[in-house]
């Protein structure tokens, strides 16, 4: 791998290159990346998006399979997640699949085969999911088994065991 990165820094560096490093030159190593115009070195877990602070991960687009422990929240607009343990996860359309997670908040949330405290949502759908409270506009729950269940105008269960069913009228 040193040798590697040795040829592109050389590569990059020459003097009729050097524009390039300055303008943020990347060099991929496969599941290390660096950025030779900031000097930052990423990890390659992580399809997109960036790293903010210790364990959390922000950006337009959010495509994670098995996150890392030290990864406890995800926030973007567009958000895909596929194994691991997470506090939070936020964003506009978000799915996920075998994860547990403690709270999930999002416009469209679709989980699969997963386990959550809480999921806040206008539009859900639940597969093969186990929750203790979601509050949504609308919801479809497939093989569920939801704990409480706050509703504001419609769902529609399919095989799925809810404890307590409540309508609000503002959850605001």
């Amino acid at each position: 791998m040193a040798e590697k990165f040795d040829k592109y820094y050389e590569y990059f560096s020459k003097s009729s290159r050097s524009r390039g490093i300055r303008a943020g030159r990347l060099i991929n190593l496969g599941i290390v990346k660096i950025n030779l115009g900031d000097s930052s070195i990423g990890i390659g877990f992580r399809r997109s998006g960036k790293t903010l602070a210790s364990g959390i991960i922000e950006g337009e687009n959010v495509n994670i399979k098995d996150p890392p422990n030290d990864v406890k929240a995800v926030k973007g607009k567009y958000v895909y997640v596929e194994g691991g343990d997470l506090d939070v996860v936020e964003g506009k359309e978000i799915t996920l699949v075998n994860v547990r997670i403690r709270k999930v908040i999002g416009k469209r949330i679709t989980m699969t085969n997963s386990y959550a405290e809480s999921i806040e949502a206008e539009e859900s759908k639940l597969m093969n999911t186990n929750a203790s409270l979601v509050v949504v506009n609308r919801g479809t729950f497939i093989n569920c088994n939801i704990d409480t269940l706050e509703y504001k105008e419609s769902y529609k269960v399919i095989n799925t065991m809810v404890k307590n069913i409540r309508r609000v009228d503002d959850y605001g």
